[in-house]
């Protein structure tokens, strides 16, 4: 309004006093001006309005992860408490009952000593590996189509990676660590006339097998295969299409319906 009213208003002059025309128009350009930087101004207010609902999200993300691993960490410091303790019992133990004898052989003594290193080690290396926790899960960005045999499903949306062990360009865990593992993979197939085999594969050896038949279904259909297996250092665990049947038609993933593989080191 206060611009109109100005607009206006010099005008008037203009038609009032002819010999400020050229004062007029420089009044005038100066408030186009003014309205062209406005503009641009408001756009800017818009996008860092924008940017600040973007980052509120991802702040609230981030805040749900941390609440979902909360109880985990808790879990793995009563674990670490509980073996502290022993270790500790077995220690005041064994300086208890060791009375040495100044005539005794040097090699009693020794494998004494040699016991107190090895619960020192074991403490270090129960402390190293509790302070680490061994978990990812991904999912798969688009659908795969038109899958070969045996070629290799890459799981490209990380969303949990701890330890960083799983590879998103490969779609490969890589074992760092001797233990108990756990893996879980989803897969889903839009029917009908569509069916797969998939398999989960350490190393080159196969260790299960799962079917997603959809092909006598109008809508999506998906299987799913979850496994313990016991792996050491330098193994790698991936998931491929399966050797058992030809394939037919396309792996899956949407927003709305995600095949996803997932694992963690059980002890």
């Amino acid at each position: 309004m206060a611009v109109t009213l100005l607009v206006w208003c010099i005008v008037t002059l203009m038609y009032c006093d002819g010999s400020n025309t050229t004062e007029l128009t420089f009044l005038e350009t100066n408030i186009l001006q003014m309205e062209r930087s406005m503009a641009i101004q408001n756009d800017r207010i818009k996008y860092l309005e924008k940017k600040e609902v973007m980052q509120d999200r991802k702040i609230e993300n981030l805040k749900e992860e941390i609440y979902r691993l909360r109880p985990d960490m808790k879990s793995f410091k009563r674990s670490i408490n509980s073996m502290m303790k022993i270790l500790m019992k077995n220690r005041r133990r064994m300086v208890r009952d060791y009375t040495p004898n100044m005539k005794s052989d040097s090699s009693k003594h020794n494998s004494i000593v040699q016991r107190e290193v090895g619960i020192e080690q074991g403490k270090a290396n129960l402390m190293r590996q509790a302070s680490q926790i061994i978990a990812f899960y991904a999912y798969l960005n688009n659908d795969v189509n038109s899958p070969g045999i045996h070629q290799t499903l890459v799981f490209d949306n990380v969303i949990t990676n701890g330890g960083n062990w799983y590879n998103k360009f490969s779609g490969t865990f890589s074992v760092q660590m001797d233990g108990l593992y756990v893996f879980s993979c989803s897969i889903i197939m839009d029917g009908p006339g569509q069916y797969a085999s998939f398999e989960i594969v350490k190393n080159a050896d196969i260790i299960g097998t799962f079917f997603v038949d959809p092909q006598f279904d109008e809508g999506y259909k998906y299987s799913s295969l979850t496994l313990v297996v016991d792996l050491h250092n330098t193994d790698t665990v991936f998931v491929r299409i399966g050797s058992s049947y030809a394939v037919v038609g396309n792996v899956y993933s949407r927003s709305h319906a995600r095949s996803s593989f997932t694992g963690w080191k059980l002890n």
